[in-house]
């Protein structure tokens, strides 16, 4: 999956710690949200480790921690993923474009409006 990937986004799934799913589980809507939340965390700590970075409940979910375990930059680096997690709320995980949340068949995610409606309408998603 990783090699479908854009090279910025491949750059960041090399991160991943060993033994952990080497994938990135997202939209391709988020991938700008995600290189910036990357060049973030690697101003504060270049060696940064990923574990986990997926959708969940229709936000990002970006599990990483320091190279460092002692960071002293430890809270700002939680707050910097906090701030993107949140933010991924807003972005439409398939285009980027502004979004809000949906949920549909006990599926929660980001969309705008017209990829709400191709994924809440079924007729539309085989046309789409």
């Amino acid at each position: 999956m990783n090699d479908e990937l854009p090279p910025q986004i491949r750059t960041i799934a090399d991160r991943i710690a060993d033994g952990w799913a080497d994938t990135i589980d997202i939209g391709p809507g988020w991938f700008d949200l995600l290189a910036r939340l990357d060049r973030q965390l690697a101003e504060i700590s270049p060696g940064y480790v990923i574990e986990q970075c997926k959708t969940k409940f229709g936000t990002l979910r970006y599990y990483a921690r320091p190279e460092d375990a002692d960071h002293t930059d430890a809270a700002r680096f939680s707050d910097i993923i906090r701030d993107a997690e949140d933010e991924s709320a807003t972005v439409c995980e398939d285009c980027g474009q502004p979004a809000q949340q949906v949920t549909s068949r006990g599926w929660v995610w980001t969309l705008c409006t017209a990829h709400a409606q191709q994924r809440t309408n079924p007729s539309e998603m085989s046309a789409g």
